[in-house]
C-alpha cells in the first residue's frame, strides 16, 4: 500500500494469512480481549462515579433513600392513608370529577356563584358515602409522621389512582364547605388535603413527583375557596399558614433526583448483571450481556451518573437560583434525557405550585392586616414582616387589590407583569380572593 514500506507491506499480508487460516476459537479470544481492553476504563470511571456518590453521603439503595425520610416522632399517619384508599376503590369518580368542575365554574367570578341545588345535593350524597375514609384522611392529617413506603425497588408503579380519587374527593369537601360559609371547616379540609403530600415523599422519584405535584396543585387551586368563605378564625389562619409552609419540602426536589437516581442505578445494575462494577446492587439473577454491548452501556451508565450529579447540584440550590445552577444537557441517550430534561421541565411546574402555596401564605398576611388596620394594604411592603419571595425571582410576589378582592401571584414561567392567579393552561401560580361572600 502506498506510503507503506516493504517490510511492513510483508509484515501486515502475514498478519492476514494468520487470522484468515486461524480457528474461530482463536478469532472470538481476540474479540473478547480487545471487548475487555475497552471496558476497562468504563467500568473503572463508572466505580469511581458510584465511589464519589457514596462519599458525598447521598443514597445509592432505596433503603438509604429512605432513611433519608425517617418517620420521626409521632404516630405514622401511613397506616390510614392506606385504609382510606381502599375504602375508596368503588367510587364512581366520573361523577366526582363532574361534581368538582361543576363547583369550580362558579369561583371564578366574584362574588363566587354556587352550583345548583341538584349538584350540590348529589355532592353531599357522595360526602356522606365516602365520610368513614374522609375521617380517617383527617385523622392521618393529625399525626406527626408520615412514613410511607411504595416499594419501588420492584420495578412497579405503585397503585397511585386512589390517591388521585382521594385528592379529588377532598377538593369537592373543601369546596362545598367554602360555598357554605363554614370557612373553618373548608380550612380544615385544605389542611388535610395539604397534608396527604406526605405519602409521595419517602421514596420521590419522578413518578411519585408529579403525583405529588397534580395533588399540591389541585390543594393549591382550592386557597381561594377557603380564603373567601368567611371569617377565619385566628386558629384556622395560623393552623392553614402552617400547612402551606410544610407543604414547600425545601429538600424534596433534589431527593427526587437522588431517588430517580437510585431507581436508574438499579435498573442499569439489572442490565449489566455481572459487569456491575459494585457489589451492593449486583443481581444474581442477572445475566452477563452480549459482550459488544458491555463498553457503551457501562459508558452510558458513567454518562448518566455525571449528568444526575450535576442536576442534584443545582437542585440543592434555594429557588430561584435552582433555575440558573440547573445545566444545559444535550440528550445523547434516552438516560440523559431523564437525568437533565425531564427534572428541568417538572421544576418549573414545582415553581408554580410553590408560587401558589406562598401566595397563599401571603394572603393570609394580608388577611391579618386587614383586620387589625379595617382595609386592604395598598402594597405589600405596607405589612412590614417577612414574607416569602416568588421563587421565579426571589423578590416579592405581585399583588393587585380591586375593591372588596385582591390577587397575590408570581411572574410565573412566562413573567407575567400583572397578578394572574392561573397561568395559560389554568395551573395555580397564585392565589385570588373575594371577599363578597357566596350564597349558603
Amino acid at each position: 500500500m502506498e506510503g507503506m514500506t516493504g517490510g511492513e507491506r510483508r509484515r501486515g499480508g502475514r498478519l492476514r494469512r494468520w487470522i484468515g487460516s486461524s480457528p474461530p476459537i482463536v478469532l472470538a479470544a481476540l474479540v473478547l480481549a480487545s471487548c475487555s481492553i475497552v471496558g476497562r476504563p468504563a467500568s473503572r470511571r463508572l466505580h469511581d462515579e458510584i465511589a464519589r456518590i457514596r462519599a458525598a453521603g447521598e443514597p445509592v439503595t432505596f433503603e438509604e433513600l429512605r432513611a433519608s425520610q425517617s418517620p420521626g416522632d409521632g404516630a405514622d399517619a401511613a397506616s390510614d392513608y392506606r385504609a382510606a384508599a381502599a375504602l375508596l376503590t368503588d367510587l364512581d369518580t366520573q361523577s366526582l370529577d363532574a361534581l368538582v368542575h361543576a363547583y369550580r365554574a362558579g369561583t371564578g367570578s366574584c362574588p363566587p356563584v354556587p352550583p345548583s341545588t341538584e349538584v350540590r345535593e348529589r355532592a353531599r350524597r357522595m360526602l356522606a358515602q365516602s365520610q368513614p375514609a374522609l375521617e380517617l384522611i383527617d385523622r392521618a392529617a393529625r399525626k406527626g409522621a408520615c412514613y410511607y413506603a411504595f416499594n419501588l425497588e420492584t420495578g412497579e408503579f405503585p397503585p397511585f389512582h386512589p390517591f388521585r380519587t382521594v385528592a379529588v374527593l377532598l377538593s369537592l369537601r373543601t369546596l362545598e364547605l367554602g360555598f357554605a360559609g363554614a370557612a373553618d371547616r373548608a380550612a380544615a379540609s385544605l389542611i388535610s388535603s395539604l397534608r396527604m403530600l406526605r405519602v409521595f415523599e419517602t421514596e420521590p422519584v419522578l413518578i411519585t413527583h408529579l403525583v405529588r405535584l397534580a395533588v399540591w396543585e389541585r390543594g393549591c387551586a382550592d386557597l381561594p375557596a377557603v380564603l373567601g368563605a368567611g371569617t377565619l378564625s385566628e386558629t384556622s389562619l395560623g393552623d392553614l399558614d402552617e400547612a402551606l409552609k410544610l407543604a414547600e419540602a425545601p429538600d424534596l426536589l433534589k431527593r427526587t433526583i437522588e431517588g430517580e437516581r437510585v431507581w436508574g442505578m438499579n435498573e442499569l445494575a439489572a442490565s449489566l448483571g455481572p459487569d456491575w462494577p459494585d457489589g451492593e446492587l449486583k443481581s444474581a439473577s442477572a445475566k452477563r450481556g452480549p459482550f459488544w454491548r458491555r463498553p457503551r452501556l457501562l459508558r452510558e451508565a458513567s454518562d448518566y451518573l455525571a449528568a444526575t450529579t450535576a442536576v442534584i447540584n443545582a437542585a440543592s440550590k434555594p429557588w430561584p437560583q435552582v433555575f440558573d445552577a440547573m445545566p444545559t444537557c444535550p440528550a445523547r441517550t434516552s438516560l440523559d434525557s431523564v437525568a437533565c430534561e425531564l427534572p428541568m421541565e417538572r421544576m418549573e411546574r414545582a415553581g408554580q405550585a410553590l408560587a401558589a402555596t406562598r401566595a397563599g401564605r401571603v394572603a393570609i398576611a394580608v388577611e391579618r392586616y386587614r383586620r387589625r388596620q379595617g382595609k386592604l394594604p395598598a402594597s405589600l411592603t405596607d405589612l412590614a414582616s417577612p414574607l416569602p419571595a416568588d421563587p421565579f425571582t426571589g423578590h416579592d410576589l405581585l399583588y393587585q387589590r380591586a375593591g372588596d378582592s385582591f390577587v397575590v401571584a408570581s411572574i410565573g414561567q412566562a413573567r407575567a407583569t400583572d397578578a394572574r392567579a392561573v397561568d395559560e393552561k389554568g395551573r395555580p401560580q397564585g392565589v385570588s380572593v373575594c371577599f363578597a361572600r357566596p350564597g349558603r
